[in-house]
Parts: C-alpha cells; structure tokens; sequence
C-alpha cells in the first residue's frame, strides 16, 4: 500500500466519479433536449399550434409546484426540519435582496449619476 492509497479509498474515489459522470450525462441530455425545443419552436414559430404553449406552460408549470409540493409535505425528514429549513432560506433570500440592493445603487452612484438631469 502506497502512502495515502488504499483500496477502500480507491473504490470509493470511482464511485464517485461513476456517480458525477453519470449526473453529467443526464445533465447533458437535458440540456440537448431544451436545446431541440429551442430549434423546434424556432423553426414552428408561425405556426398556429406553438402559440397555444404558451397557455399549457402555465398549466404545466402550476401542476408541477403542486407535485412538488406533494413530494416535500410527505418527506418526513423535511416537514420536522421545515422551520430551520424555512428559516435560512429567509436569511439567504433577506441577505441576496439586501446586497442587490445595496449594488445596484452602488452601480448607479458610479455609472448613472447626473444623467436625464437625476441629481439624487
């Protein structure tokens, strides 16, 4: 046995990497799927019928927040932890509100004081 190696360590480090490349392979199918979505609505864009997706987005989108939803009240793991859960995801949203904030007024001092006559 080398220094640092062993075979435990070994069959763990290619699990690892058999777990990541698998994650990357769906990760690039989905990705090529949006992708084909992308040139077929391109392509169809006159089309009659690629005007009623719009419509079924919203639909889609609403009955997957509700499964979603579904999904997380019957976790058990998630419904006793929802509070600290719940509470640093309110930290986090406060906290990247407040720096947007806080930037982009630092951005505008910097770059946009002074033009259309705003001298704020």
């Amino acid at each position: 046995m080398w220094r640092g190696f062993s075979v435990a360590g070994l069959e763990q480090r290619q699990k690892a990497t058999t777990f990541v490349v698998n994650n990357m392979q769906i990760m690039f199918k989905i990705i090529a799927i949006m992708f084909l979505g992308i040139a077929i609505g391109y392509l169809a864009r006159k089309q009659r019928w690629v005007k009623a997706v719009g419509s079924t987005t919203m639909i889609t989108i609403v009955v997957l927040l509700f499964v979603m939803g579904g999904e997380i009240g019957g976790n058990e793991v998630v419904m006793s932890n929802l509070v600290g859960l719940g509470g640093e995801a309110l930290l986090i949203a406060v906290a990247a509100t407040l720096g947007s904030l806080i930037m982009a007024r630092i951005i505008y001092k910097a770059f946009f004081k002074g033009e259309r006559g705003d001298e704020r």
